[in-house]
């Protein structure tokens, strides 16, 4: 069984626009937190009281070449 984070995430990918390169801590249906240091983020959604679903959003500049 998938986290209720990830399959909110997979529904709705435009969520993910404003954080290309960071890490987006999820819980339930809100970004508790973002940055690019994966333990800043951890700490500041662990502020929640829950266990958040973190996730590395791809750099936008990155470009899938076929």
């Amino acid at each position: 069984m998938i986290p209720k984070e990830y399959a909110w995430l997979l529904m709705n990918p435009e969520i993910e626009t404003p954080y290309a390169g960071e890490y987006i801590a999820i819980i339930g249906e809100s970004i508790v937190a973002h940055g690019k240091d994966f333990q800043k983020v951890l700490k500041e959604a662990e502020k929640f009281g829950k266990e958040p679903f973190i996730h590395k959003v791809l750099s936008s500049d990155k470009e899938l070449v076929v």
